[in-house]
């Protein structure tokens, strides 16, 4: 089952991959950039803001992308849905909604000790099962991870593969440019194709397990 989301994730990402470069170019070109001035300022504070920033410039990308692939071409405008409107909004929550989650794991490290770690592999496992709620989101459903933990119903470890596992494996291709010394705009932007490809995969995971589940209420559309 991973096998086949795999093959078709790559498959899709290769004829598709004018139409996914031309819809994630701009937040991509826009993320180089403030990295770039924010290496020149090494200012604290901005640096956080281009971590904010750049958490909403990876919503941007997921969305469409998720979009194009689940709707097709069509579902975006020519060069990307680039707004930040409820389903941007929704999105991000729900991706920053996570990331505190796991923060907050390691948080607790100096009361609970080495169970942080315990603790940390069963929320990373749990997490990658409530991914699936960001495609459904990018799609302009009303939903939330309740929505995506019924649907991973005794899909754990084929999420694991999909959240986890294939991201890993995509980011071995950037080790050779970190060999190379390439210069940094170059290893930012070839960090983004890997993200792209692991959006994509996530989205074929979401058609997959969407497929073969029972019907269930789409909600309302944010859009």
């Amino acid at each position: 089952m991973f096998g086949d989301t795999l093959s078709a994730a790559f498959w899709f990402t290769f004829r598709h991959k004018m139409a996914l470069l031309r819809i994630t170019i701009i937040p991509i070109l826009i993320s180089i950039l403030l990295q770039l001035v924010a290496i020149e300022l090494q200012s604290e504070s901005f640096s956080y803001s281009v971590l904010f920033i750049e958490a909403i410039l990876s919503s941007i990308i997921a969305i469409n992308v998720h979009r194009v692939v689940l709707e097709g071409e069509e579902s975006v405008p020519k060069w990307g849905r680039f707004k930040i409107g409820k389903i941007e909004l929704w999105f991000l929550a729900h991706c920053l909604s996570l990331w505190f989650g796991v923060y907050a794991v390691f948080l607790l490290a100096p009361v609970i000790g080495a169970l942080v770690g315990v603790l940390a592999i069963i929320g990373g496992i749990l997490a990658c099962r409530l991914c699936l709620v960001f495609p459904a989101i990018a799609l302009g459903k009303a939903v939330s991870f309740p929505y995506a933990w019924n649907l991973t119903a005794q899909r754990t470890f084929y999420m694991l593969c999909v959240v986890a596992i294939a991201p890993l494996v995509f980011s071995f291709f950037l080790i050779p440019l970190g060999l190379l010394g390439v210069p940094d705009a170059i290893f930012t932007f070839f960090s983004h194709v890997i993200t792209v490809l692991a959006v994509v995969t996530l989205s074929f995971a979401y058609q997959k397990l969407k497929e073969g589940s029972k019907p269930v209420d789409k909600g309302a559309d944010p859009s």
